[in-house]
């Protein structure tokens, strides 16, 4: 199964709808800051019944009642954590992040707000410089934190990109990192 991951996409949702027809994933996932209709991305997937989240950023005004707060699920034998981050206080490092995945119970976390992409496996992107001196691993062994950075607006050099992860039935995954 392929999972879409994006954030930040601030309004630009042209940049989603392309990724969308680039990977024609089994899920998605926007972590905040869609500052545009969900119902439009919506409307572009070929299954009405493809699972999907979106998650409330500190951008996205208004009580558009289709943007979680954050979300914790269950898929193949891993549980996930999905938020924007700001609440966790991403841009002071992750322990906030990986204490509140210990008390869900989470191994993948998911979020946004840097544009900066991140994988702290470090498989995937490399990290930024600010996360290298987070020893969030003590909170959270086994914790796997990924931040696609944004699709339409990145930050640190990056270029505009999204994250697919490839999941098996039997929970062995994979992460890639994709530009536009």
């Amino acid at each position: 199964m392929k999972i879409l991951i994006v954030s930040d996409s601030h309004g630009v949702s042209d940049n989603v709808l392309r990724a969308i027809d680039k990977t024609n994933p089994d899920h998605f996932i926007h972590l905040g800051d869609i500052e545009d209709d969900p119902e439009e991305i919506i409307k572009h997937f070929s299954s009405p019944i493809l699972p999907r989240i979106f998650i409330k950023g500190n951008c996205d005004y208004g009580g558009r009642e289709s943007l979680w707060k954050n979300a914790v699920f269950d898929l193949n034998g891993h549980r996930f954590y999905c938020c924007h981050g700001h609440s966790e206080k991403v841009y002071y490092g992750l322990a906030t992040l990986a204490l509140t995945c210990a008390e869900e119970r989470c191994d993948i976390a998911l979020f946004g707000h840097t544009h900066v992409p991140f994988d702290s496996s470090g498989l995937a992107v490399k990290n930024p410089p600010y996360y290298e001196e987070d020893n969030f691993s003590s909170f959270n062994p086994g914790l796997r934190i990924l931040n696609p950075g944004s699709i339409t607006l990145p930050r640190g050099g990056y270029p505009k990109g999204y994250m697919v992860m490839d999941m098996e039935s039997d929970g062995r995954y994979k992460v890639a990192y994709h530009t536009l």
